[in-house]
C-alpha cells in the first residue's frame, strides 16, 4: 500500500511569486504530486484500495479529470501517458472552454520567457496545468520557476513532462511539411520548441491536401541558420468542430468570448474559417496567413501583414518586404511611390535580416548593389550576400558563383565559383544543376567530371525535364559522351514531355532547335510547334520579351519572315515597357527578320 500522508513543499514567503493564486500544498503519496483537490480525492481512494493507480485494460478509459487524479504521478512520465491525458482531454464536454483558458494563460507564459521574469511563471504555470495537466507550456513555466528557487526535485518532475510531451510529438512525425508534428495547439508547437533550444522568430498557417490545417514555425538557434518545423493542428480543429456541431455556445481560443452562434458560423465551420476567426482575435500566424495568400485586396494584405509583423512576427516582415519588392516593380509606379514601396521593402528587410532570414540577407543585399537605394548604399550589399553565402543559402551560392564565372561584382576567378557551386550542389537539386551548367560553359576550363554526369543523369530518370535538357547539350556537343545529335533530339523531347507547361523550358528546347549552328540537329518545324502551343496557353509567356524573341526565330527559321517580324516588334514593345536589357539585342534579331535572314548562334 502506498504510504499517504498530505506534504506541503515548502517555499519561504518572500519567495512565492506574485500572482493569481498561491500554491495549494501538494498530496504526496508515494512520489506523487496531485494539485486538484479532485485529484487529492481520487488518489486517497486508490491508496484505501491499494489497486495502483492505473486502470486495467476492460475498464472503461477515465474522464480527463479522473484520470488526472489517477494517473498524474502513480505512473510513469511517457509517451502513453501524455496521449491518454490529451485523449480524455479532447474529449470533455466543455473542452472549447478548457482550451480557450489554457490559450490566453499559455500567452502570458510565452511573453513572460521572452523576458525572462521567473517568478512570475510559477502561478500561472500552475493555473495552466490545473486546466491542462500534458501542457508543455505549463511545464516550461513551472521548470523555470522551481529552478530559479533552486528545488531541484520539482525541476527535474516537470523536465520529465517536457521530455515525454516532445517525445509524444515527435513519435508521430518529424516537423516537415510532408509528415509535420501532431500538436495540440499553436503554444504546444513553440513551447516544443523552446524545449529544443529553440527561439520562434516567426509563423504562419499552411494548408496541404492531407493536412488542412498546419503552423509553420520560423525558429533560431544562435549562430545557426534558421530551422522550420511544421505541426499539424488537426486535433485542435476537430476538437472546435466537433463542439460547434454539438453546442451553438461554444466559444474559441482567442479573440473576444464571442459563441459560433452570435458569430452565425455554427454550420459552416472550415479550416480556413478557424484561420479568419483567429485572425479577427489578432493571431499573428493567421493574419501573417491570410496576407501572404493574398485572400483580400493588396492594401488589406499589407494591413495584415502589418499587424502580424507589429506583434514581433518576422515572417511576416519577411513576406511584407517581399511584397513591397513586387509592388514597387510592376512597372505601373511612379517613382515617388515606388521609392516609399521600396522604403517600405527595406525596413521590413532589416527586420527580417535581424530574425537571421539569410533569404532577407540575400535580396536586401542585391537590391543595394544594383542601386535600388542609390549608390551611397551599394557597398552594403556584398556583405549581405557574403553572410547570406555563410548560412549555406543556395541562392546566394549561386549567384556569387556565376559572378565570380563573368567577373560582375567581384573579381572573375572559375577556382572560386566552383568552390561556391559545389557548397550549392550540398544544398539542393538545383545547385547540382548549376554546377553542371557552370562546367559546360565554354569560357569555363574545368572539364566536365563523372561526379557532376551522375547527379544529372540521376535527376533525369527522376523526370527532371531540366536535366534532360543538360544531357540533351551533352549529347549535342560531345561533351563526356559520345557525340550523337539523334539522342540529343530526343533528350530534348524527352523534356518537352515531361513539362510540357513550364514556359521557360519549352523556351530553352525551341530556341536550341531553331537557330542552332549545327545543322543536324535543328528542328525548325518542331520549335515551332512547341512555342506555338505554349504561347496560346500562356498569357505570361506572351508578355515575356525573351519567349517572344523565340517565338519570332522559330517562324523566321521556318520562312514566315512576316509573322517573325510582327511577334519581334511585339518583343521590342514589351522590353521597352519593362526597361528589359536585352533591348538591343532584340532590336538586332528584328533587323534580321526585316532583312530575311534566320538567327543562327553557337548552341548548345
Amino acid at each position: 500500500m502506498f504510504p499517504c500522508e498530505p506534504m506541503l513543499h515548502s517555499i519561504p514567503e518572500s519567495r512565492l511569486p506574485e500572482g493569481r493564486m498561491r500554491y495549494t500544498p501538494f498530496m504526496s503519496c508515494g512520489v506523487a504530486t496531485v494539485r486538484s483537490p479532485h485529484a487529492i480525492g481520487a488518489l486517497f481512494l486508490v491508496c484505501l484500495l491499494a489497486t495502483g493507480c492505473a486502470t486495467t485494460p476492460a475498464e472503461t478509459p477515465p474522464a480527463y479529470d479522473d484520470l488526472v487524479g489517477l494517473t498524474v504521478d502513480e505512473q510513469a512520465i511517457d509517451v502513453n501517458l501524455v496521449t491518454r491525458i490529451r485523449t480524455a482531454f479532447l474529449a470533455t464536454p466543455d473542452v472549447d472552454e478548457r482550451i480557450r483558458a489554457v490559450t490566453l494563460l499559455e500567452q502570458e507564459v510565452d511573453g513572460l520567457l521572452q523576458v525572462g521574469q521567473p517568478l512570475r511563471l510559477g502561478p500561472i504555470g500552475s493555473a495552466i496545468l490545473e486546466h491542462y495537466q500534458a501542457s508543455i507550456t505549463g511545464h516550461l513555466a513551472l521548470a523555470a520557476f522551481y529552478r530559479h528557487v533552486d528545488m531541484p526535485e520539482q525541476t527535474a518532475r516537470h523536465e520529465a513532462w517536457i521530455a515525454a510531451i516532445s517525445a509524444a510529438l515527435e513519435a508521430n512525425g518529424d516537423g516537415t511539411f510532408e509528415a509535420p508534428y501532431p500538436a495540440l495547439s499553436p503554444n504546444e508547437a513553440k513551447g516544443y520548441l523552446r524545449a529544443q533550444g529553440l527561439t520562434p522568430v516567426g509563423s504562419s498557417y499552411r494548408q496541404s491536401q492531407d493536412h488542412p490545417f498546419m503552423l509553420w514555425i520560423t525558429a533560431t538557434r544562435e549562430n545557426r541558420p534558421l530551422e522550420n518545423a511544421f505541426f499539424d493542428l488537426d486535433a485542435l480543429y476537430s476538437a472546435i468542430a466537433a463542439s460547434v456541431a454539438r453546442k451553438p455556445t461554444t466559444v474559441f481560443p482567442i479573440g473576444p468570448p464571442r459563441t459560433c452562434s452570435e458569430l452565425g458560423i455554427c454550420d459552416k465551420f472550415s479550416p480556413m474559417a478557424f484561420i479568419q476567426l483567429l485572425a479577427a482575435g489578432n493571431d499573428d500566424a493567421a493574419l501573417t496567413f491570410l496576407g501572404w495568400k493574398g485572400l483580400s485586396r493588396f492594401n488589406d494584405a499589407v494591413h495584415a501583414l502589418r499587424l502580424a509583423a507589429t506583434a514581433g512576427n518576422a515572417v511576416a516582415s519577411r513576406i511584407l518586404a517581399e511584397l513591397w519588392v513586387q509592388a514597387a516593380y510592376n512597372g505601373s509606379q511612379e517613382a515617388k511611390q515606388r521609392d516609399e514601396y521600396l522604403l517600405g521593402a527595406e525596413q521590413n528587410f532589416r527586420v527580417a535580416v535581424r530574425a537571421g532570414f539569410d533569404d532577407a540577407m540575400f535580396e536586401l543585399g542585391r537590391l543595394y548593389l544594383i542601386g535600388a537605394y542609390g549608390s551611397e548604399k551599394t557597398a552594403d550589399g556584398m556583405p549581405l550576400i557574403l553572410r547570406s553565402a555563410g548560412l549555406g543559402n543556395p541562392e546566394a551560392l549561386l549567384w556569387l558563383g556565376w559572378r565570380h564565372v563573368l567577373g560582375d561584382f567581384v573579381d572573375r576567378d572559375h577556382e572560386r565559383a566552383e568552390q561556391y557551386f559545389l557548397r550549392a550542389a550540398e544544398r539542393d537539386e538545383m545547385g547540382k544543376l548549376e554546377y553542371a551548367r557552370f562546367l559546360m560553359r565554354r569560357d569555363v576550363d574545368r572539364g566536365f567530371n563523372e561526379r557532376a554526369y551522375r547527379w544529372v543523369r540521376q535527376f533525369a530518370r527522376n523526370d527532371n525535364a531540366h536535366a534532360m535538357v543538360l544531357i540533351g547539350d551533352l549529347y549535342a556537343r560531345g561533351l563526356h559522351v559520345g557525340r550523337s545529335f539523334r539522342r540529343a533530339g530526343s533528350w530534348f523531347k524527352n523534356a518537352v514531355r515531361a513539362a510540357p507547361d513550364d514556359p521557360y523550358l519549352v523556351n530553352e528546347v525551341a530556341w536550341r532547335l531553331a537557330v542552332t549552328h549545327l545543322p543536324k540537329l535543328r528542328n525548325e518545324r518542331y520549335a515551332l510547334e512547341i512555342m506555338e502551343r505554349i504561347m496560346a496557353e500562356s498569357a505570361e509567356a506572351r508578355r515575356n520579351p525573351a519567349y517572344l524573341d523565340t517565338w519570332a526565330a522559330a517562324y523566321a527559321a521556318n520562312g514566315n519572315f512576316e509573322r517573325a517580324i510582327a511577334v519581334q516588334e511585339q518583343a521590342v514593345q514589351e522590353a521597352r515597357a519593362s526597361s528589359n536589357n536585352d533591348l538591343p539585342i532584340l532590336l538586332e534579331h528584328l533587323e534580321a527578320f526585316r532583312a530575311g535572314e534566320k538567327i543562327s548562334e553557337q548552341v548548345p
